[in-house]
């Protein structure tokens, strides 16, 4: 059965979900492809689907630069309407690549329109909204899927695979950290700026992602404390909108003692790392951390017990990461499992947003809502 999609949204990550659904066209077909915002991006987006050889470079970083295309005739369809997407009877799932404003709206007349969604993270502007996207999904007896693409990227299925086997014992603390420059990323008329249309700033945006990958790798996040701030270097990003500054700490179900620093406005990164991000665990029994690549010390495994040792984990395109997220929607689409990255798992994930939210407005400690 070939599953035929429309993507919604035609900026810099839907064209990574196109190039996911052009790699997996085993299993699916890109019928329509609708931006509101600019026809023209669309037009360029579904011409490209007859392009022999559809390929995007390397990306190591979020803030990817995609290429320009020839733009030859075309024959998938374009529209500026979401809505008539949602009304098509040859569309059976769509990739919503639109702004978090638009999520929950979107997804759920998907649902009601019997459609599987995958849905680029944030899932939506809060909690309760996630929530009603996920009720209508197993209403509907549809595939409701979040974009959390740093679960599929190949280091983290390796460096997951040694957690598993206790590699450094039980963990008992953890810290991460990134470094962006907002303003250098994105044009200063991007919904990334506005409050109102994003549902946040570093946190909701940035932090979203390892979050997600937190809770993958250790299980439920029981409490939080969160500082927020502002540098005053980014349009938008001030007192009563997006905070370009986060420093926040969690204390996991299992005991895991987690700390973490966001910043939307660093001219360079401090630390150079092997995915951009600064990761360290560490456990009873050694360490991994991914300074200058990935290390490992361990005191139970003899050939990591001389001293920190480099793993042999080569870094991958960014898109390699995006491209196993799409396939792994198609096939849930088909065979009716539980994607990996859920509605109903992503509410984990937005519970610890939202409560980081609360506790940096309300300067205290938040329990995680369950």
């Amino acid at each position: 059965m070939t599953i035929r999609i429309g993507i919604l949204g035609c900026g810099k990550i839907a064209r990574l979900h196109a190039l996911g659904y052009k790699t997996a066209a085993d299993l699916a077909q890109v019928v329509v492809c609708c931006d509101e915002y600019s026809v023209e991006l669309a037009q360029k987006m579904a011409a490209e689907f007859n392009v022999p050889e559809f390929n995007v470079p390397e990306f190591n970083v979020p803030e990817f630069n995609v290429p320009e295309f020839n733009v030859p005739e075309f024959n998938v369809d374009v529209t500026t309407r979401w809505q008539d997407v949602i009304e098509r009877g040859d569309v059976d799932a769509i990739s919503i690549c639109l702004p978090p404003y638009q999520h929950a709206e979107i997804a759920l007349a998907a649902a009601a329109a019997g459609k599987h969604v995958l849905v680029e993270k944030p899932m939506a502007m809060n909690l309760a909204e996630c929530q009603q996207m996920v009720a209508a999904a197993h209403a509907a007896g549809t595939v409701l899927m979040v974009g959390q693409n740093q679960r599929w990227q190949p280091e983290h299925i390796k460096i997951k695979d040694l957690l598993d086997r206790n590699a450094i014992g039980r963990i008992v603390a953890i810290r991460f950290d990134c470094n962006q420059f907002v303003t250098h990323m994105y044009p200063p008329d991007s919904w990334i700026f506005d409050k109102e249309l994003s549902g946040g700033g570093m946190i909701a945006q940035t932090a979203v992602h390892k979050i997600d990958l937190m809770r993958h790798f250790f299980g439920e996040i029981d409490e939080v404390s969160a500082f927020n701030g502002y540098t005053g270097l980014n349009a938008g990003y001030k007192p009563g909108g997006n905070e370009d500054i986060s420093a926040f700490l969690m204390n996991f179900d299992n005991g895991i003692v987690g700390e973490a620093f966001y910043l939307f406005a660093a001219y360079k990164v401090p630390i150079p790392t092997a995915t951009g991000e600064l990761t360290i665990f560490y456990g009873d029994k050694g360490i991994i951390h991914n300074v200058m690549g990935w290390h490992i010390y361990s005191t139970e495994i003899p050939e990591y017990s001389g001293g920190i040792t480099k793993l042999d984990i080569h870094q991958h395109p960014y898109t390699d990461s995006v491209n196993a997220e799409v396939r792994h929607f198609l096939e849930c689409v088909g065979n009716g499992q539980e994607p990996l990255t859920s509605g109903r798992d992503n509410l984990g994930t937005m519970a610890v947003v939202e409560a980081l939210y609360q506790s940096a407005a309300e300067k205290r400690v938040v329990k995680v809502a369950k």
